[in-house]
This record gives C-alpha cells, sequence and structure tokens, in this order.
C-alpha cells in the first residue's frame, strides 16, 4: 500500500500549505474512524460528531507543525481524539454510561428500517456496556484496535506504550471481556 501512503503524504503536504481540498480528502479518509472511536466511549451520536469536527479542527490547527515520523496519519488524529476525550471527561467529571436498554437518541436512517435502527443501537449500547465494566486501559485498547481499525504499532503511539505492552494489555483486555461475555 505504498501508493496511498505516498497519497497521504502528499495531500499532507498540500495541507500544511493551506489547501483546504487537501484537507477535506484527509478528514473523508478519516472522520469514520475517529467517529466510531469517539462514539464508544462517549455513547451519544451527537457529542461524538461535535468532538469529531473538534478534532479535525485541532488537527488543522496543528498540522504546520505536523512531522512525517514513519507513523500513518491516523495515529496522529488518534492521538488527538483521546486527548479530546481525556479534556471531555475533566470537564463532564465522567458521569455513568448509559444502561444499554436506554434507546434514546437514535436517529432513523431514509434506509433503514426502524428495527434495524433500534437492533443496531442495542448491539452498540451493549458493547458500549461492556467496554464500561473493562479497565480504562483495556477499554482504549479495544477501541483503537477494534473500532478505530489501528495497528498494534498506531496504538502504541497513541497509548504512549511499546507494542509488545499494547500486545499483552489487547490479550489480557480480552480475557477480560470473554470473562465479561460468560
Amino acid at each position: 500500500m505504498p501508493g496511498r501512503l505516498d497519497q497521504e503524504y502528499e495531500l499532507i503536504k498540500k495541507a500544511q500549505d493551506g489547501d483546504h481540498h487537501a484537507f477535506g480528502e484527509l478528514y473523508e479518509r478519516h472522520a469514520p474512524s475517529i467517529y466510531r472511536y469517539l462514539y464508544a466511549h462517549l455513547n451519544d451520536s451527537m457529542d461524538a460528531e461535535d468532538l469529531t469536527g473538534e478534532v479535525f479542527l485541532k488537527a488543522w490547527q496543528s498540522l504546520p507543525n505536523y512531522k512525517e515520523r514513519g507513523f500513518p496519519f491516523a495515529a496522529f488524529l488518534f492521538k488527538i481524539a483521546r486527548n479530546a476525550l481525556v479534556d471531555l471527561y475533566r470537564r463532564e467529571k465522567a458521569s455513568d454510561p448509559k444502561d444499554p436498554d436506554e434507546l434514546d437518541g437514535f436517529k432513523a436512517d431514509g434506509n433503514l428500517e426502524v428495527s434495524e435502527v433500534i437492533g443496531s443501537n442495542m448491539e452498540h449500547q451493549r458493547i458500549v456496556h461492556m467496554l464500561s465494566q473493562l479497565k480504562p486501559d483495556y477499554k482504549e485498547v479495544l477501541t483503537l484496535r477494534f473500532i478505530g481499525e489501528l495497528s498494534p504499532e498506531e496504538t502504541a503511539r497513541v497509548m504512549k506504550r511499546s507494542i509488545g505492552a499494547i500486545r499483552v494489555l489487547q490479550h489480557r483486555a480480552l480475557a477480560a471481556l470473554r470473562e465479561k461475555l460468560r
């Protein structure tokens, strides 16, 4: 996939030179995974959308100082997203997650049946509920790896740990999650 990485580095350079269209392309590529990561933590689509916008605003503002260091741009964005979550939790004093049976705030997509939306929302609520019962580091590693779709190397960079530590943490988190599911 070197072609895609080269293309991404070119977009980053253009965005650093002030090209809004290049940054828009970076947004289109990465916003869905940043949103999923934030939604898994916040459990509220509107809050996740707002924070996703905030993450990309911070990325745009810090882009002139961004230097390619062998890690994908996504790792840079996830680091901003993680810091934004920490800031949000500090501001809000970390409220409790919603009960998985609550179905408030869902938005029906015109292409989906309401029952599909409710089923999808219930599954999301169940996942968030299960993750909320794990240690914070376990929740973090699982959301970065499986919801954010980051590699172990990218996850290590975001969490400021070694790759080996991330693999051990992921293994333990999955074991703890399996235990909760029993």
